[in-house]
């Protein structure tokens, strides 16, 4: 009966397919072991193929090595491919610190594509079963879930290009280690699943008794309710892309920039599942849970009146608000954009063009004769008296204290304010390009030049100045 139902739910929800190759994790467990041995028989009735992987995470001394043998003899006993994988669990933790569990985790599915991709594998077949799903679900109440986390596990998804697969997941324990003990199995029991020091370990022997107690048939209502939401996210998952579409301003070296006041203008509901979109997409569908909480956060960071400010959520994501836009990213050395600190002046050349380090791209320096209107202008541009302009130019960074006085005004002004009222993003300000004679800054690329040497109708010749923005701070794309 129990071969019959899960043979009929791969049937049903069409998981298999007569050319995939199968790979099934095994850890040697009665869930997977039972996984693996009714693909076997279904494999011979409809023309799939199967293979298994095991992942050695070197936790338990012995007992982990007695695991690998017996998944490695059983794959023999039924003349299939065996995979056996050994992960450092503790030295990555050393090297990363973290949850253990969420580690192995991390490293047991990394193991999966690497043997999914070496086998041409198309499928990766899971074991999780209801009473799986139940905790699941009351893992995410635990830890804040919206109406989405209630979904529970998928029968199946993509993943890293193949399809994952759960065909267990319509029968519960109890029936599993009955078809075991029926087919004559002896699969291995994993003695960390019999301790409560993890949070899953106590919610599976405290909670979940108690709420059997109050419903013997609690996990198929929950699985019931998981594929009524699931059905109900088809629609939101729409709506949740064409509303990502209105308010994601720019997508570019894996991070995202959100439009602040689209984003506002979105229903609260929208909002957090086009924040959750985001997250799933930065955490690459699986890597980390999107809770509640993290998206709360963002929405929180979003509503705030300070124009700058920045979070660190799970998983290193960073988001930051920079006025009207939210940026998304995964914090690392190498999609961060890193410019050196100028510690000496550059001079520039006149004429000439001057090349800026790091992303800051260069300045184009022109002498002509040239009126005004003939030549091209912009934010990125400024025109001086040639013969009024003190020499000579340099570029440097903003240094504390740093004032101009912007043409029209007679005060000065700090450069801090400038910088403010142009809305150029706190990170950058100190790596902003600023033009100046030996005296006074004559020009902020992009936001004011000053009051020196303005433009007469007496002038009779002109240095026009032109900053070609590299990928770095900038104000205008050149």
């Amino acid at each position: 009966m129990f071969y019959d139902r899960v043979k009929q739910e791969i049937a049903n929800r069409k998981l298999i397919g007569k050319q995939d190759h199968v790979l099934v994790g095994v850890s040697g467990g009665p869930d997977s072991i039972a996984l693996l041995h009714v693909l076997h028989r279904l494999s011979a009735e409809t023309g799939f193929s199967v293979g298994a992987v095991h992942v050695n995470h070197q936790l338990r001394g012995e007992e982990s090595e007695e695991d690998a043998r017996f998944v490695r003899e059983f794959c023999r006993s039924l003349a299939l491919s065996c995979d056996v994988v050994r992960v450092d669990v503790s030295g990555k933790r050393k090297e990363l610190g973290g949850n253990k569990q969420a580690i192995a985790r991390q490293l047991r599915y990394d193991a999966f594509q690497e043997v999914a991709r070496k086998r041409k594998a198309t499928k990766l077949a899971l074991a999780h079963h209801t009473d799986d799903q139940l905790e699941t679900v009351m893992m995410r109440l635990i830890r804040g879930t919206g109406v989405s986390g209630l979904a529970g596990m998928e029968w199946e998804r993509r993943w890293q290009g193949i399809g994952l697969i759960r065909p267990l997941l319509g029968v519960t324990k109890d029936e599993i280690e009955h078809y075991c003990r029926e087919q004559g199995l002896h699969p291995r029991l994993d003695s960390s699943n019999l301790s409560n020091d993890y949070t899953r370990n106590r919610l599976r022997h405290e909670l979940v008794p108690l709420i059997h107690s109050f419903n013997p048939r609690v996990a198929d209502a929950v699985l019931r309710l998981s594929e009524l939401i699931r059905e109900e996210e088809k629609i939101w998952e729409k709506l949740t892309l064409e509303a990502a579409d209105q308010v994601v301003a720019k997508q570019e070296n894996g991070q995202f920039l959100v439009d602040v006041s689209s984003f506002l203008h979105l229903p609260v509901a929208l909002q957090r599942r086009v924040v959750k979109l985001i997250l799933s997409y930065l955490w690459d569908y699986g890597t980390h849970e999107v809770t509640l909480d993290s998206v709360e956060q963002v929405r929180n960071l979003a509503q705030l009146p300070s124009p700058s400010a920045m979070i660190h959520l799970p998983g290193g994501i960073i988001a930051q608000r920079e006025y009207e836009k939210l940026i998304l990213k995964v914090h690392s050395s190498t999609n961060e954009q890193t410019t050196p600190i100028l510690s000496e002046t550059i001079p520039l050349s006149i004429p000439g063009v001057t090349s800026l380090p790091g992303l800051l791209g260069k300045i184009e320096v022109l002498e002509t004769d040239e009126p005004i209107h003939r030549m091209r202008m912009g934010p990125n541009s400024a025109v001086f008296d040639r013969d009024k302009l003190k020499e000579p130019l340099y570029v440097r960074f903003r240094r504390p204290g740093d004032k101009m006085k912007p043409l029209g005004m007679t005060g000065r002004k700090k450069v801090k304010s400038l910088m403010m009222e142009a809305k150029v993003p706190k990170r950058i300000r100190d790596q902003y390009p600023l033009v100046v004679t030996k005296d006074e800054i004559v020009w902020i690329p992009g936001i004011k030049r000053s009051g020196a040497a303005p433009v007469t109708p007496d002038t009779r010749r002109f240095l026009y100045l032109h900053w070609h923005a590299g990928d770095g701070p900038n104000r205008e794309n050149d």
